[in-house]
């Protein structure tokens, strides 16, 4: 399970969806272009051999290269190693690119229920022989400037990843994660505080009742209040039974208990020795650095072992299908209880290392659920008895062997039926008639587009999305290299047109390892989990004698006194301010007026791809119009238009571009928080060659939207409600925060009712209020009022060469849009009296957040508290909120929008989160001279992690265009956060927290 919640990123199986959305290309490593270039002139028809850093079969710091790859579509040198006393794997990536990524991963398949893999990968992290320290994990992350700090277990490994683009930081980071890995301290206390323990509710209270607590105990408890999560945990016990993946990695609450500290060391010292093992290093830094410290420091003196425990064979396959019932929460924001229902078919697809054979069953995945073109969009979206396709649908390769899922949400029990009919009816068809031409090409040209597509972690991207396949032996270098994968299914389809049918027929029709999946609330699921855990409580205490009990009582009291040692943290690495002075390089940014529309340009080496981004302005619309604008930007370009219908245009769209993606933007004024501005912000991108068709299709959007078919329309809307509510659980701290917010100001609460809980609410009642009818014709003149010149704000991102061609198309394309007359741009915020809010949930954990108004981004005390909110949560929140009272994660921040905000996530004690909020100032003060410049430097460390985050050649210059925070202000506001001295930030303590706010909201989710 991911460590930290602030620095998960979500990386979803679908290759087109993370890896290659995170691709980029810069310059291939160890090229040497003017001996290429003498060669082509002296030599005609000869290539010189490309001239790499490190030879096949020499020796570095006892590992041995033994394979060096080119792979020109990301312009990398892929160099694997392998360390001759160990065994271990080294594979280093040589690349132009300053965000440097470090990984050390352990193949450890889950032996039990009892989490054991993810317990083992907290407490690793939590302390080790060279810095023997209480978590220098959380430590480290305001200490370094890391944009990647993580730890997480998966179904059947566990890593240790960080990432920076500060060669100090990097190294220093490296140092820590890999003592982490090889020489962790697993520490009884802290097995006991991220693992679970019996404890009596109130510490100092004897006589107060023994409850479990432990942060992985309740992180899974509340993993497990979202269905999604449940119907996935009961998918992998049963289409691979006969694996480790029976298990739950992660942990199952009623059997976590069951977990000794003692296998945990046992399981340690034999899944994670160097033999089982892989390191992954990335970037431009000096490997030869890494390699030298590994080998002097933890592989000098190891001899390899045989790892063939840890290995994980493929599933044998079934020879006939089976199917499961599987019980769920009664979820209070879903829809009716008859239709609390989902029906999912999951089957065994291939095997992970077969490369190829991933890359066709992604492209298949595309065909078959991505767009109103897709197979299983027409055979079982279409008919619209559901609210769509479930969380799980997809295709999934975490495992040794890969599956795929489709499945509905929403529909009722007799309607299960219908779906077994038509899944195999989709099916025949397909097999039948195959797919259009035109569709299987526009998938291809997304994922070519995709390749060129270029992200802020590259590294990070290549690491997630190689590593399950790396894990069991694959061809990691064959995984990087698209364009082959793409030209071989390309050969396979010119060679056989039934290439992609066969395909469907293996292993869709005739695959008998086929798993049928049905889930049903059950209004007392959560009662019944309330009496399994109050049962595995009384089986642990009954046979507790006084001696027992007494060491409960003590265990407990020192646990606290532990949490609250304030330690020496100075065994751990730190930057100064002179290794982060100087600021990011940002390119340059113009504006220009073309033809009255504000147009923002900035020239970046895009790798041949242009992006396009308008803000259209809602400000002015009414009320009712206002909160229709989410929905618009849902449906809108699945609707068609005069000139195609909604299955053509896609397939335009697609062929062309990324997509047209609208988003609802509300943003206040960054300089004296009077005013705010609401839009659609609209973006796209596309290959420079296609540049007049992306300006075409977003003419033909805006000009020829149709809104017509009420009964498309109508699925539309469902299915839109439908997905509302799925996910609050996993993003339940950012609803918390958006709840608290909305009882600060108008302005915030208009984003809540626009894009938090409340608008779930709203959409449920609106469409009981108005005909479909209604609501298609306020769509329709939203379009109308909101796609024309006169109201657009237009963002270019492109190379400089690119950028007159751009233009050229760019002003043919406002040629033809009309001008109508201006919306006014903005409205005046009005702050909100105090106030509280609670949102019922049949959860067993809680989310809360509270806000309260300080200052506009731009005020001089901005950065301050930024950097205050970074001392809070470090120093105070986490040891009180996550170490003692349980939460799996907690913080205090400040953002654009000039509130202060805390949160709590997955929370067992809510109402107590709350008083340890507003517990702030008493903290503050008596911290009083503690408060020292060590203190302060990891804050303000803290606080440049997120200024200077890697942004993108597509993302240059967006803060400006959206909140209107220039290169300027940024460097600014840098300046001062850096600059802020211990007096100022006393004083900014007693301005801003001392008295209660005038402005404040508080929110329980």
């Amino acid at each position: 399970m991911f460590r930290r919640l602030k620095h998960i990123r979500a990386i979803r199986p679908s290759f087109t969806k993370s890896i290659m959305r995170n691709f980029k290309s810069l310059t291939v490593k160890g090229v040497n272009p003017q001996s290429e270039e003498v060669s082509q002139l002296t030599m005609p028809g000869v290539v010189m051999a490309p001239s790499y850093k490190y030879k096949e079969g020499e020796v570095y710091h006892g590992f041995q290269c033994q394979r060096i790859e080119d792979v020109s579509e990301f312009e990398l040198v892929s160099y694997t190693m392998r360390h001759l006393s160990t065994g271990t794997e080294f594979w280093y990536i040589d690349r132009n690119d300053a965000n440097n990524v470090f990984s050390v991963h352990f193949r450890t398949p889950p032996i039990n229920n009892t989490g054991l893999t993810h317990i083992l990968e907290h407490i690793a992290m939590d302390g080790s022989n060279k810095f023997p320290i209480r978590d220098p994990f959380l430590k480290m992350l305001n200490r370094s400037v890391g944009t990647n700090q993580n730890a997480m277990s998966t179904t059947d490994l566990t890593n240790f990843i960080c990432a920076s683009r500060n060669e100090v930081d990097f190294r220093n980071l490296q140092r820590i994660y890999l003592d982490s890995a090889f020489g962790p301290l697993l520490t009884y206390s802290n097995f006991t505080q991220d693992g679970w323990r019996i404890e009596h509710k109130d510490v100092h209270d004897r006589q107060s009742e023994l409850v479990i607590k432990g942060v992985v105990y309740n992180e899974m408890i509340g993993i497990f209040s979202d269905n999604s999560r449940i119907l996935r945990r009961d998918l992998l016990k049963c289409i691979l039974p006969d694996t480790a993946y029976h298990y739950m990695n992660g942990g199952d609450p009623l059997e976590i208990p069951d977990l000794e500290h003692s296998d945990l060391v046992q399981y340690y010292n034999k899944y994670f020795h160097p033999s089982n093992g892989r390191i992954f290093c990335y970037g431009s830094f000096d490997p030869m650095k890494s390699l030298e410290y590994i080998d002097k420091e933890y592989f000098a003196n190891k001899d390899a072992i045989d790892t063939a425990f840890s290995h994980i064979p493929p599933h044998p396959r079934w020879s006939e299908p089976r199917q499961i019932h599987v019980p769920c929460r009664l979820d209070i924001l879903g829809g009716s209880r008859e239709k609390q229902n989902q029906i999912s078919i999951a089957l065994l697809m291939c095997d992970r290392t077969d490369v190829q054979g991933t890359f066709e069953m992604n492209v298949l995945t595309e065909l078959l659920i991505r767009g109103p073109n897709s197979a299983f969009y027409k055979g079982l979206i279409e008919p619209n008895f559901s609210g769509g396709f479930n969380k799980n649908t997809g295709y999934f390769l975490r495992c040794r062997d890969t599956y795929f899922l489709v499945g509905l949400q929403d529909l009722k029990v007799e309607d299960f039926a219908r779906f077994n009919e038509l899944y195999e009816q989709t099916v025949l068809k397909i097999i039948n008639e195959g797919f259009e031409p035109h569709h299987v090409e526009s998938v291809l040209h997304n994922m070519e587009l995709a390749v060129k597509h270029q992200g802020p972690d590259f590294g990070c991207a290549v690491f997630y999305t190689s590593m399950s396949l790396w894990n069991h032996g694959g061809d990691i270098v064959a995984n990087l290299r698209v364009m082959d994968n793409i030209a071989k299914l390309r050969s396979s389809l010119k060679q056989n047109k039934h290439y992609l049918q066969q395909k469907v027929e293996e292993y869709f029709l005739k695959n008998t390892h086929k798993l049928t999946i049905t889930m049903s609330a059950d209004e007392s699921y959560e009662q019944n989990f309330q009496k399994a855990t109050q049962k595995v409580l009384n089986q642990k205490l009954k046979n507790l004698d006084s001696d027992d009990l007494e060491a409960i009582y003590q265990n407990g009291l020192k646990l606290k006194e532990e949490q609250n040692l304030i330690e020496d943290v100075n065994c751990l690495p730190c930057l100064t301010l002179q290794d982060v002075q100087e600021p990011l390089k940002i390119p340059k940014i113009w504006d220009e007026l073309i033809q009255g529309v504000p147009t923002q340009l900035c020239k970046v080496p895009t790798n041949g791809i242009t992006y396009f981004y308008s803000f259209l302005n809602t400000t002015g619309f009414s009320e009712d119009d206002i909160m229709l604008v989410p929905l618009f930007c849902d449906i809108i370009q699945n609707c068609g238009t005069v000139k195609h219908n909604f299955r053509d245009f896609d397939k335009l769209l697609r062929s062309k571009t990324s997509g047209i993606d609208l988003k609802v933007k509300v943003v206040e004024n960054v300089r004296d928080y009077k005013q705010y501005r609401m839009g659609m912000l609209m973006s796209t991108y596309a290959l420079d060659k296609n540049v007049p068709d992306m300006f075409a299709l977003c003419e033909e959007l805006m000009l020829n939207f149709r809104i017509v078919d009420t009964d498309r329309l109508r699925m539309l809307i469902k299915n839109y409600i439908s997905k509302l509510s799925v996910g609050i659980l996993v993003s339940g701290h950012l609803y918390a925060i958006m709840g608290a917010a909305a009882l600060v100001s108008d302005a915030a609460k208009l984003k809540s009712h626009l894009l938090g809980v409340d608008h779930i609410d709203f959409m449920k009642n609106y469409i009981q209020e108005y005909s479909i009818e209604e609501i298609r014709d306020k769509l329709c003149a939203i379009g109308s009022r909101v796609f024309h010149k006169a109201n657009m704000r237009v963002a270019i991102n492109s190379s400089e060469a690119q950028q007159p061609i751009v233009l050229e198309h760019y002003q043919r394309y406002l040629d033809r849009l009309p001008s109508l007359e201006k919306m006014k741009n903005k409205t005046d915020l009005h702050l909100l009296k105090p106030s509280y809010h609670q949102y019922e949930m049949n959860i067993a954990l809680n989310y809360c957040s509270k806000a309260f108004y300080a200052v506009p981004y731009l005020h001089e005390d901005h950065p301050g508290l930024r950097v205050l909110a970074k001392l809070l949560t470090a120093k105070y929140l986490w040891r009180v909120v996550r170490e003692q009272n349980g939460a799996y994660g907690t913080n205090a921040r400040i953002g654009y929008d000039g509130l202060f905000t805390f949160n709590s996530y997955r929370d067992p004690h809510s109402t107590k989160t709350l008083e340890v909020f507003d517990g702030c100032y008493d903290w503050l003060k008596e911290l009083g001279d503690k408060l020292d410049e060590e203190m302060l430097l990891e804050a303000k460390l803290g606080v440049l992690q997120l200024v200077d985050w890697p942004i993108p050649p597509g993302e240059t210059g967006l803060d400006y265009f959206n909140v209107r925070v220039s290169p300027q202000d940024y460097r600014k506001y840098r300046a001062r956060a850096l600059s802020v001295t211990i007096d100022e930030l006393r004083v900014i303590i007693d301005k801003y927290f001392k008295q209660e706010p005038k402005h404040f909201g508080k929110c329980i989710l």
